[in-house]
C-alpha cells in the first residue's frame, strides 16, 4: 500500500469512527468520507449506517438513500 492509499484508509476510518458514535452524524463528514471511501470500508460504512437505521423508529430518509446508493459500491 503506497501512502496516498494508507492515507486515505486513515482518513475513512476516522470519519467511519465518528459517524458511529455521533448521535447525528454530520452529513458534511458523510459526504466526504462517500467522495474518498475505499472500496474495502464501504460494507464497514453501510453497518455503521444499517446501526443507525435500525434503532429508529422513523428512520431519515436521506440515510436510507445513501445506504442505497454505497450498496453500488460494495
Amino acid at each position: 500500500m503506497n501512502d496516498r492509499q494508507e492515507a486515505q484508509v486513515g482518513l475513512a476510518r476516522l470519519l467511519i469512527d465518528k459517524i458511529r458514535t455521533d448521535t447525528y452524524a454530520s452529513s458534511t463528514q458523510m459526504n466526504l468520507l462517500e467522495q474518498m471511501i475505499p472500496r474495502a470500508l464501504a460494507s464497514e460504512y453501510f453497518d455503521v449506517l444499517l446501526e443507525k437505521v435500525a434503532t429508529e423508529q422513523y428512520p431519515s430518509v436521506s440515510l436510507l438513500a445513501r445506504m442505497s446508493r454505497l450498496t453500488a459500491l460494495m
